[in-house]
């Protein structure tokens, strides 16, 4: 259990830098640069082997009775939003610029439409699932072709959001708005990732 946790709170810190690149490069005025370094994240997260609910999640859909990988897929969730969280909140604390930037971004999200909020996850999840499962076939070009799509798109990313919430610290963080947008986002991801297995009827014997 220490080593998955250990891998996921690693994930964690590679999403929240991920996040600070991508703020820092739309304050600047070069999105595109943020979207396209932020796949150095997820790439990473993929080649070293660590533990990321949205990389994770899908693979319930072809192991849906083992309960192991399931509680598995939870406690990485859980260790994922945490370290996500305090990262931002020391982001905000420390780097005015990009909690300012954050400040910005979380709130176009949170006070859209909750129809956005499922449909967006719900692609997300999707594209984490193609990314992780080309990569697990070779094709990591997938990698940094899905990440600039979601982050182009707006789409929400639950891991992202959580350092995004944290780094934008203040009255709405522990809303219940907040609360219900934060849930929705983490199910429709789940239910994104499982969508691509459920519906191509790749039951794989195990997950890495």
């Amino acid at each position: 259990m220490l080593e998955d946790i250990k891998k996921s709170a690693l994930s964690g810190i590679l999403i929240s830098i991920g996040g600070c690149v991508l703020l820092a490069s739309t304050k600047a005025g070069y999105m595109w640069a943020g979207a396209l370094l932020f796949s150095l994240g997820l790439f990473a997260i993929c080649e070293y082997g660590f533990n990321l609910y949205t990389g994770k999640v899908g693979y319930i859909a072809c192991y849906f009775r083992n309960w192991r990988y399931i509680l598995h897929v939870l406690l990485i969730l859980a260790v994922n939003l945490a370290v996500t969280f305090i990262m931002g909140c020391l982001v905000s604390l420390c780097l005015p610029d990009i909690a300012e930037s954050a400040r910005d971004s979380y709130a176009a999200k949170l006070f859209a439409q909750p129809q956005k909020w499922v449909l967006s996850s719900i692609l997300c999840g999707m594209l984490m699932f193609l990314a992780v499962d080309l990569w697990k076939r070779g094709k990591i070009i997938g990698v940094f072709l899905c990440v600039p799509v979601f982050i182009f798109c707006g789409f929400d990313h639950s891991i992202a959001n959580s350092f995004y919430n944290g780094a934008a610290l203040g009255e709405q963080t522990f809303s219940l708005r907040n609360v219900l947008f934060v849930t929705i986002v983490i199910l429709g991801n789940a239910l994104g990732g499982m969508l691509i297995p459920m519906l191509t009827r790749k039951w794989r014997r195990d997950a890495e």
